[in-house]
């Protein structure tokens, strides 16, 4: 196991009276350097820029930063789901560094999506199915991971199922499973 414990700093962002985040970072006692690659290599989405060393993900509308000395998440609604994420990404941490063996590690850096690409597959009716007021708009959220793909309704339409696929593809930020 390579995280026993860690010590869990949480903060408060206030974007308005009604809408309140939650922020973590969890400092660590032990160095992530050499699992970030095997990250890398498992997390679908991942920027890795081994220079720094650092990795980002969006997942879930979760933005997740591992550094060396630290986790850190934003986008959380509670203090709950603050300990329930933290303690996922350690189990994630800790089980991908178990399975290293198992693993080919990828000191690349992938790059990130861009709106552009993604609004390109979309059938650009700007319909608003997707609660959006243009797919461009709804381009700009998938890419953030705070959207949906199946929002888009004109999607599952026959004359669209390659773009769909596509789309799927490239914005897949599933858990990994080991």
């Amino acid at each position: 196991m390579l995280i026993e414990a860690y010590e869990l700093v949480v903060e408060v962002a206030t974007h308005s009276a009604e809408h309140i985040e939650y922020e973590a970072v969890a400092h660590l006692d032990v160095d992530l350097s050499p699992v970030l690659p095997y990250l890398n290599a498992t997390l679908a989405r991942g920027v890795y820029v081994p220079d720094r060393p650092a990795l980002s993900w969006r997942h879930a509308g979760h933005n997740i930063g591992f550094w060396p000395r630290r986790i850190a998440v934003e986008g959380l609604h509670s203090r709950e789901e603050v300990e329930q994420v933290v303690a996922r990404l350690v189990e994630l941490v800790n089980a991908t560094w178990a399975r290293r063996d198992h693993l080919e590690p990828d000191h690349t850096t992938h790059p990130r999506l861009q709106p552009l690409e993604i609004y390109q597959l979309l059938p650009r009716t700007n319909c608003k199915a997707c609660g959006q007021e243009t797919c461009f708009v709804f381009a700009l959220k998938l890419v953030a991971a705070q959207a949906e793909l199946a929002r888009c309704t004109p999607l599952d339409e026959v004359e669209h199922a390659a773009q769909r696929a596509r789309l799927v593809a490239m914005l897949e930020t599933r858990w990994p499973t080991f």
